[in-house]
């Protein structure tokens, strides 16, 4: 169904004839072709011309206007976040939700500004001095080209580039990029003066921690009361008649304010206090801001092309945020609401939601998680109420009552922000990846996912949220090169199926039997011949990793039994790929091996692995049996078992002298000690 959440199949337009299909299958086979090609581009060419207004524009208009009032609030705070004149916060919450609804796949999913994207776009706009219309018209230059690189990966379907960020490194990116925008907010709120809250709480107690006494006690007080209701006021809700202000809290604080605070500062101002920069003063207001709706002007012409080169890297870097903050929001709400989403009309959306809000003095924009919650809770149907209504009404608002927020306090934009970003941080996922790093039962390439965690959070406090992404990013793909160019290679048994109720290995049972770790409590292995896992593709990069390291197993045998093996048998269950180097090098391996007397299988293949095996291997694999019956049994053999009775027949049969390893390790400890052993299950 083309509406999640529909019980039954929506009716389709223009149906004709018995079988009830649509008109649009009458059109000629290129019209087909195109129509299909334009609405899997564009959803909102299916959903639009079938949406059943009865059934669905209630829900959809709540969800919209509840939406819009929260953005409303929300983007205030946000751009100031951004470092940008504080009415293109609102200004980028009109243009990006119409394009987005046209491209986009998630049902619930809020476009608009975002706490941990203003972050970012404020610490690479800060550089830019303290002319505020000079940060907005580079922020309009970062989201054009934030949304030039979104639609490029999503032409070029480049989608996966950002999914080699691994959850770790991202979760503590997260975690302490919200304690960033905590901290760079305390200072306001405790309404330092700018003098003294240069470079934030932490550099202030650090250096400077006399510059807290020229704190303003009535912009503290204010402060704590606004994020004291604004942390507390989800329980309004239990309340019948106060559930609207739980709903639209922080437009309702903003509203209350503004009438509130030009009663205080005229109090103030009268106090003898006021005229110094210590002591109670006047609280900082938002001052003076345009009315009306955005005019239509490009970002940037030629002569900005030197600027636009400044700040390509740190788009790119948001580019990524962007997508994989807002893919991983839509997926988790299409999930719980069974529809799918897909990953290359999120990209388009997204970048043109970023192109044409820069025509718009827009600031990037994201699918914020909390907002998509709240879009799910109040059960909107489609992306009429999850965006269309909700531009409409912020573009509404901003029209009507942008005259109105000169006074409105800048320190309850500051304690909107905190309480924003006081959902953010994933400590949880913290101490779950340390209990597992504590676990014996995974190796230590599992458990140093928490070691991730703790650098890129750590990177990320003390270095800056750009600083703190780029080494997330380098850490991450060092890890997933560092874990195929050493993949995990496990030595075998077995435990034997036995009928009695005794759990003891049977090594005379020629049934199925299950292959585990070696090193587990119960297991077998068997005499004389290796049998080991390699977990992951075996190509150019690791395939010498594999060969040394049976090399290393091998002398270990002979130095504890005095002979060497009389077969190895390769489990190429978990390999999912091989290249041409593999190959040949696995051709010599099997040649040198049987040069010596020594039998060498893969066992367990599927797959190309299985094709390739089959094609260019199996011959030379059965070349060193003994008689034409066991080499026909290669053909049919598959399994670890199947191998290791081939190559007991061919010992019995053949009773050839096998070699032993000559190798340059002078002693067992040196052995040992070249490679450590994983444990796992």
């Amino acid at each position: 169904p083309l509406f999640p959440g529909a019980r039954a199949p929506l009716p389709r337009v223009g149906a004709a004839g018995p079988m009830n299909e649509p008109l649009a299958g009458r059109r000629p086979k290129k019209a087909s072709w195109l129509w299909a090609t334009c609405s899997s581009v564009m959803p909102v060419l299916q959903w639009l011309p079938n949406y059943p207004v009865r059934s669905f524009l209630v829900p959809d208009m709540a969800g919209g206007l509840t939406l819009g009032c929260i953005l409303m609030g929300q983007s205030l705070a946000h751009a100031d976040l951004c470092k940008v004149s504080l009415i293109h916060g609102p200004y980028s919450c009109m243009m990006p939700p119409l394009a987005y609804a046209m491209f986009g796949s998630a049902i619930h999913g809020s476009v608009g500004t975002g706490g941990l994207v203003a972050l970012l776009t404020g610490e690479q706009l800060i550089h830019y001095g303290d002319d505020i219309g000079f940060r907005t018209h580079a922020g309009a230059i970062l989201t054009l080209e934030v949304g030039i690189v979104l639609a490029l990966m999503g032409v070029c379907r480049l989608a996966f580039l950002v999914r080699f960020l691994s959850r770790p490194a991202l979760s503590g990116f997260i975690t302490a990029s919200a304690l960033l925008i905590i901290f760079s907010q305390i200072a306001p709120m405790l309404g330092l003066p700018a003098w003294a809250s240069k470079g934030g709480i932490v550099h202030i107690i650090a250096h400077h921690i006399t510059y807290l006494g020229a704190f303003n006690p009535a912009t503290a007080i204010l402060s704590f009361v606004s994020l004291l209701f604004l942390m507390n006021a989800k329980r309004l809700k239990k309340m019948p008649y106060l559930k609207f202000i739980a709903d639209f809290k922080e437009l309702v604080l903003i509203a209350s304010l503004c009438a509130f605070t030009p009663w205080l500062n005229a109090r103030l101002e009268k106090s003898p206090s006021a005229e110094g920069e210590t002591g109670i003063r006047p609280v900082t207001i938002v001052g003076p801001m345009p009315s009306g709706l955005p005019a239509f002007t490009p970002p940037m012409d030629m002569t900005d092309m030197r600027l636009a080169k400044e700040l390509l890297p740190g788009a790119i870097l948001i580019a990524f945020v962007v997508f994989l903050s807002s893919f991983a929001g839509a997926k988790k709400f299409a999930m719980k609401d069974g529809y799918q989403i897909k990953a290359l009309n999120e990209l388009l959306a997204l970048g043109f939601a970023n192109i044409a809000g820069a025509f718009f003095g827009s600031v990037p924009t994201q699918i914020g998680l909390s907002r998509s919650a709240i879009a799910y809770g109040c059960g909107v149907k489609s992306q009429l109420g999850g965006n269309i209504i909700v531009a409409g009404v912020v573009a509404a608002i901003t029209a009507a009552f942008s005259g109105y927020l000169y006074d409105v306090p800048k320190c309850v934009l500051n304690g909107i922000i905190v309480n924003g970003a006081s959902h953010l941080p994933e400590f949880s996922e913290g101490a779950k990846l340390l209990r597992l790093a504590a676990n014996p039962v995974y190796n230590w390439k599992s458990r140093m996912e928490f070691a991730v965690w703790f650098g890129g959070f750590a990177c990320t406090l003390i270095l800056g949220a750009f600083a703190g992404m780029v080494i997330a990013v380098i850490v991450s793909l060092s890890l997933i090169l560092y874990q195929v160019v050493n993949p995990d290679i496990t030595q075998l048994g077995y435990r034997a199926v036995t009928d009695g109720d005794d759990n003891s290995p049977d090594t005379t049972d020629h049934r199925a039997r299950k292959w585990v770790n070696a090193h587990n409590q119960g297991t077998v292995q068997e005499d004389g011949i290796l049998v080991c896992r390699l977990e992951g593709p075996l190509f150019y990069a690791n395939v010498e990793s594999l060969q040394e390291w049976i090399d290393e197993q091998e002398l270990l045998y002979e130095e504890e039994h005095g002979r060497p093996f009389k077969g190895i048998i390769l489990s190429a269950a978990a390999i999912p790929f091989m290249d041409t180097t593999a190959v040949l090098t696995l051709e010599e391996m099997i040649k040198s091996y049987a040069e010596r007397g020594i039998l060498f299988f893969a066992a367990n293949t599927f797959g190309q692995t299985g094709r390739i095996i089959a094609n260019r291997l199996e011959e030379k694999m059965s070349d060193r049996l003994k008689t034409e019956s066991l080499k026909q049994r290669v053909r049919n053999s598959s399994t670890i078992d199947d191998f290791v009775r081939l190559i007991n027949e061919n010992q019995t049969a053949a009773g050839a002298r096998r070699m032993l390893l000559s190798r340059s390790f002078t002693n067992i400890k040196e052995v040992q000690n070249s490679r450590s052993k994983d444990a796992d299950p």
